[in-house]
């Protein structure tokens, strides 16, 4: 298993509930996941851009 950060460096950002937030496209989209560290699973919650991300809270999504 690797580490999220160590394989996406700083792209990766980390919210409460085991969700991670990865700045993609050169930061104009975002991409919310809830990750099942035991499962081995993701769920992805959200997919936007930056301005939709903006207008929501990354730990209720």
């Amino acid at each position: 298993m690797f580490p999220i950060r160590e394989q996406f460096g700083k792209a990766v950002d980390f919210v409460g509930d085991n969700r991670v937030i990865f700045d993609i496209g050169g930061n104009k989209f975002r991409l919310i996941v809830h990750v099942a560290y035991p499962y081995k699973r993701v769920l992805i919650k959200f997919v936007g851009t930056h301005a939709e991300y903006d207008k929501i809270d990354a730990e209720k999504v």
